[in-house]
């Protein structure tokens, strides 16, 4: 773990006028990994897009609605670079800058006329690529996630987004991108590489090799994948993917599993 400070702050601001507001915090600098959106809680995962930089950062923010336009604002940032250096001010400056840019909206907020127009014309983030083609309305959860195997399209392993929306789930990198609605989804499960060697099915829908980077036992126990039984032309297959995010891993993928489950229902 890289050198780290933290802070807690109440905004005079709902959580989700604080989510959209940081979601479009500096693009060009930082680049979204992890994005768990709850009712009461919504966890954002920042980290600047020159991660092999000296100055590599993660910033972690975590907002809980506190009553009325009111919102427990947790801001974690930490240098993620490969070469060991001093703080030297830079996570609490960080921290600084990302309550600045909060508070700065309910400043101007405070500050606007009681104009029903105005109201209605209030300056909205620019829409954020992370959302891809999607309504962002829609976007239930995202996270960085590697896709092992089970689409039927896309025969290599892959690194991109997994993303949860209110039709169904998209898999996602700059170019290649394939979705399964939740209509085919019979089924969601949390699964080891131990749970995956030990289900034929699903050891032979991975692409070889890939299990074997999972090189200790707490690695191979770690529930951090994601098996997606659904209905194909073929007939009842799986789609599996592990979650790659720094940050409470199982969490994200507990959070996953429950968002699809729920969503399913619907």
């Amino acid at each position: 773990m890289g050198k780290h400070s933290e802070e807690t702050r109440i905004i005079e601001q709902s959580k989700d006028q604080c989510e959209e507001r940081l979601l479009a915090f500096d693009t060009g600098k930082y680049e979204l990994k992890n994005h768990i959106v709850d009712k009461e809680e919504s966890l954002l995962v920042l980290h600047t897009k020159i991660v092999f930089a000296a100055n590599g950062q993660r910033i972690t923010i975590k907002l809980q609605s506190a009553g009325d336009q009111m919102t427990e604002v947790c801001v974690r940032s930490e240098l993620i670079s490969n070469v060991v250096m001093n703080d030297r001010g830079a996570n609490k400056k960080n921290i600084n800058s990302m309550f600045g840019y909060l508070n700065e909206e309910n400043i101007a907020n405070q500050h606007r006329k009681p104009d029903s127009t105005r109201n209605d014309q209030r300056s909205k983030p620019k829409s954020k690529l992370f959302f891809w083609d999607k309504n962002a309305t829609a976007l239930k959860m995202s996270m960085m996630a590697s896709y092992l195997g089970g689409y039927q399209e896309f025969e290599k392993p892959l690194k991109g987004t997994l993303e949860i929306h209110q039709a169904g789930i998209d898999f996602a990198v700059m170019g290649p991108k394939f979705s399964i609605p939740f209509l085919e989804i019979k089924s969601v499960t949390l699964a080891s590489t131990w749970d995956i060697v030990k289900n034929q099915a699903w050891r032979e829908t991975c692409f070889k090799d890939e299990l074997k980077k999972d090189k200790t036992d707490h690695e191979k126990a770690s529930k951090n994948k994601l098996v997606v039984t659904y209905q194909n032309d073929s007939g009842q297959t799986q789609c599996i993917f592990r979650a790659d995010t720094s940050y409470e891993v199982e969490k994200s993928v507990v959070k996953a599993q429950m968002l699809i489950q729920e969503l399913m229902e619907d």
